[in-house]
């Protein structure tokens, strides 16, 4: 019971954390809005969100897919973080970053898709999975 209260409040905060992010893009403060995901990734899920998108394949496999101390909560919340910063590079017209962080929420919203249990679904999931793949 102790776990899933525990879950429940990281997940709460998070979606303040996500509030104050999609704020800084709507006011179109790039600065603030790469600043406040960089911190909401190191607290949630103690990656550098920076170093996740320099991964290649393999790293992502090893660093991201196969770490034993991410949940799978915490893999919604990568991938949800990577997704925003999405606009950034669209909004740079930076072609090359975007298409490179692209694919990797695509892999990493799939791979949470497949982990999940027969009884599960996750609508945001389906959601960004759809439009990344667009």
């Amino acid at each position: 019971m102790l776990r899933k209260d525990y879950i429940l409040r990281q997940l709460e905060e998070f979606g303040k954390v996500m509030a104050v992010i999609l704020g800084f893009k709507k006011q179109l403060d790039w600065e603030e809005f790469e600043k406040e995901i960089y911190k909401a990734s190191l607290k949630f899920t103690s990656l550098e969100i920076n170093h996740v998108e320099c991964l290649n394949d393999e790293g992502m496999e090893k660093e991201v897919f196969n770490n034993p101390a991410l949940t799978l909560d915490q893999l919604k919340i990568l991938a949800d973080l990577l997704f925003e910063k999405l606009s950034l590079y669209a909004e740079n017209n930076d072609e090359e970053k975007y298409n490179n962080l692209k694919l990797k929420c695509l892999n990493l919203y799939q791979f949470i898709k497949n982990n999940h249990t027969e009884n599960e679904f996750d609508m945001n999931v389906h959601y960004k999975l759809e439009i990344l793949k667009k």
